[in-house]
């Protein structure tokens, strides 16, 4: 059943596998902190792959994080772009009548590095392993890059669901939603255009996450901030939609 239906067993296990501690928490299971593993990804990829291609399909999986399976210039691009989003983005939020951010909170950057590995590692290897690594492969084998990222970019939206209203207030949860559906067709974009390497995909993560969010998303509060989101929501999908229809060669599995 598994090796017939592999990305709806992949999606069935990667939630369970990322949820359960906010699934105990509302069971009020005592010392269930909530949230959400970021890791619930990566396993349910390993998972589903070794029941349904055992250790080859293994190996070519975790194979396609080997760092010369595509050009230099994807790297570069996986933090350039992400860098230029959030940069134009929070210039446009100053240009709309935020105040510029005082030079403290510039002078913060050197503190990004363990950030940014923490992120790479939990974050960008566990979401990505299962959302680019295998999700998409799978979902392309049987529909073009757009359909394929349309079926994903709500799902990945709902995985976020237990961090909604508490690490994203309620004001950002609507632009927050855009991007990651922006963000989905942005990786399905790199991700063909780097002939299905894997190593771009969590180093994008990491720095979207670290620049962004633990950076200039910092630098402003109140409706600045709100304005600032909706601002870099719009930015991604300006991004996505000028991007994505420059494919190559779709990834699969």
């Amino acid at each position: 059943m598994i090796r017939r239906h592999p990305a709806a067993f992949f999606f069935f296990f990667a939630f369970l596998l990322s949820w359960y501690p906010w699934i105990l928490w509302h069971l009020h299971v005592p010392k269930a902190t909530g949230g959400i593993n970021p890791l619930g990804p990566l396993v349910a990829a390993l998972l589903v792959t070794a029941l349904t291609s055992g250790r080859a399909g293994l190996k070519k999986l975790l194979g396609r994080y080997l760092p010369w399976r595509t050009s230099w210039r994807w790297y570069a691009v996986a933090v350039a772009l992400p860098v230029l989003l959030v940069a134009v983005s929070g210039l446009l939020t100053v240009a709309t009548g935020a105040p510029w951010p005082a030079r403290t909170q510039f002078a913060a950057w050197p503190s990004l590095l363990p950030g940014f590995l923490f992120t790479f590692v939990f974050v960008g290897l566990g979401e990505e392993t299962g959302w680019r690594g295998f999700a998409i492969p799978q979902l392309q084998t049987r529909y073009s890059p757009a359909v394929a990222s349309a079926i994903l970019a709500p799902l990945w939206a709902l995985w976020h669901l237990p961090l909604l209203g508490k690490e994203f207030p309620p004001a950002v949860i609507p632009p927050f939603l855009v991007s990651v559906v922006a963000g989905t067709f942005l990786l399905t974009w790199l991700l063909n255009r780097a002939k299905g390497a894997l190593l771009p995909m969590p180093l994008l993560h990491a720095t979207v996450n670290t620049v962004g969010a633990a950076y200039v998303f910092t630098m402003f509060t109140g409706a600045d901030l709100v304005r600032l989101w909706w601002i870099y929501a719009v930015v991604w999908s300006l991004a996505a939609a000028i991007l994505f229809p420059f494919q190559t060669e779709k990834a699969t599995p």
